[in-house]
């Protein structure tokens, strides 16, 4: 079977539904997001991913949500960095970005974590029979060991294609912050992976726009091969931030990224930053119970928060619908 895929119409159809994660609290620095939505078409489940933060210990751990309906989600289970630090078998600052797979073969789900280890941020493996937990260490699979990602490899888009995990990661070199590039990696097993580097756009090296090329959301089955639909982030003011959307055909042989289409995000409700609505994370995933694509995004709140930053602003999870007629 060959997916017909059209992201232009997914954007154009998309329409508000609701929040779907507040923050911890609505104080300034307090954020929920980042996280994974994976749909499990055998057992109707729902499983999102989250990362809680507060101004102070910034990412606490990843929290793994329920849902039988993909509207109302329950909290089951939460892995605070302390334990994740012990796993790692380092200090461990921040948890940001995370994954959540099921391999193919044998089932397992895996978890992949984006860790500030101090001066470096990595991504770190833990995989379990059962999204509830309780999970095992596998290690640090994508290392900060290229001078392009010599700062920073994280922030994972991974998906399994035809039975082959891609991944699209942030990648910043030492001493270059904010500039943010997005690499390109492949595996057979989504634990040893094979990074083919920055690849080009269009055919032309990456360069920011004006700050960062950063890519965040799923990546899919297409008519032309995989292709990348969700975020994509070119500002940072004092965060990497977002305001344009898009898709991407991903040439692995190649190590290309064609533009299909970007298009800016303008808010369509109340939760969202008018100039900047998008706190660089998504997911564009599509529900084969209800034959529409949902799209969550962490979003800036524009009520509570004081200025865009790190430490300044509040962030929530706010999905999106689009009926796409293929």
């Amino acid at each position: 079977m060959v997916w017909v895929v059209c992201p232009q119409c997914i954007f154009r159809l998309r329409r508000f539904v609701g929040v779907v994660q507040d923050p911890p609290s609505f104080e300034p620095g307090s954020w929920r997001g980042a996280g994974d939505l994976l749909i499990d078409p055998v057992n109707r489940e729902y499983w999102l991913t989250s990362r809680p933060r507060v101004a102070g210990p910034r990412g606490t751990g990843v929290e793994v949500w329920y849902s039988n309906n993909g509207e109302q989600y329950t909290l089951v289970s939460f892995l605070p960095k302390e334990e994740v630090a012990k796993m790692a078998g380092t200090n461990v600052l921040s948890i940001e970005n995370n994954q959540l797979i099921q391999d193919p073969l044998t089932g397992k789900y895996h978890l992949y974590m984006s860790l500030d280890v101090g001066g470096r941020w990595e991504t770190f493996l833990v995989t379990s029979d059962d999204p509830r937990g309780p999970w095992s260490p596998v290690g640090f699979v994508i290392r900060t060991d290229r001078d392009y990602d010599s700062a920073e490899a994280r922030d994972c888009t991974i998906n399994v294609i035809d039975g082959r995990y891609i991944a699209l990661c942030k990648a910043v070199r030492q001493g270059d912050h904010p500039h943010a590039y997005t690499e390109l990696l492949t595996s057979k097993d989504g634990v040893n992976w094979v990074k083919l580097g920055l690849p080009t756009i269009d055919g032309k090296p990456q360069r920011p726009m004006p700050d960062a090329f950063l890519l965040n959301g799923d990546i899919v089955p297409s008519a032309y091969g995989p292709m990348f639909i969700g975020t994509v982030t070119t500002f940072a003011h004092n965060a990497h931030i977002t305001k344009y959307f898009g898709a991407y055909v991903i040439d692995l042989k190649g190590v290309n990224l064609e533009e299909v289409f970007m298009a800016e995000w303008k808010p369509g409700s109340m939760y969202e930053h008018p100039e900047y609505p998008i706190h660089t994370y998504c997911n564009v995933v599509k529900d084969p119970f209800t034959n529409e694509w949902r799209i969550l995004i962490e979003a800036i709140d524009p009520r509570y928060t004081k200025e865009i930053g790190v430490n300044t602003e509040v962030d929530r999870v706010l999905q999106y619908k689009a009926k796409v007629t293929e």
